[in-house]
């Protein structure tokens, strides 16, 4: 009977440490930055896992210029499209990298939780999980409850330290946000 409790002990204590599963269509908002490039974007993200497309709104500010542009990713036929919401001009390209899944990594091991908001006034907070390597390449936060991304930091060879921040999550959305602008036909 002791060996039994002492198992299921242990199984569930695998399963609550195992990386939860990120929902696969949703928008939302995302603030990405690195100080060390001046860098700063502030974007309405939305997220096709399925389709494997995602189509951002950037505010972006780098050295002190500011750009606004819609772009689409569209991973699937390796395309994407740049809008420059400022000139109107639309650039074309091919896409080469491969679609960015928004997930707890793999390997990844869940290091603790934490409430974001006032624990002490009701529906004013949640429930965060914080997960990270220990390599020191990632760790990040994802909501308890559905397994939304709250802020990610990942240490890339290509850019370095980067640190992400979501919020307003809404799981769904509208497939039109995918139309190709007329100023990219």
């Amino acid at each position: 009977m002791r060996l039994l409790l002492i198992l299921a002990a242990a199984i569930i204590l695998a399963i609550a440490q195992s990386p939860c599963q990120s929902p696969p269509l949703w928008q939302g908002k995302m603030i990405e930055f690195d100080p060390s490039q001046a860098f700063a974007r502030r974007s309405d993200i939305f997220y096709d896992e399925a389709n494997l497309r995602i189509a951002i709104y950037d505010d972006i500010s780098y050295q002190g210029r500011e750009t606004y542009t819609f772009d689409l990713f569209f991973f699937a036929k390796a395309k994407y499209y740049s809008l420059n919401l400022q000139t109107q001009a639309c650039t074309i390209g091919p896409l080469n990298d491969p679609f960015p899944v928004i997930e707890v990594p793999p390997g990844s091991n869940l290091t603790g939780q934490y409430y974001i908001g006032v624990t002490g006034v009701p529906n004013d907070y949640v429930l965060v999980n914080r997960y990270e390597d220990y390599n020191g390449n990632y760790y990040g936060s994802w909501t308890a409850l559905g397994c939304a991304p709250v802020s990610a930091f990942i240490n890339t060879t290509k850019y370095g330290n980067v640190f992400y921040n979501f919020f307003d999550i809404q799981l769904g959305l509208d497939p039109n946000i995918f139309t190709i602008p007329k100023q990219c036909a």
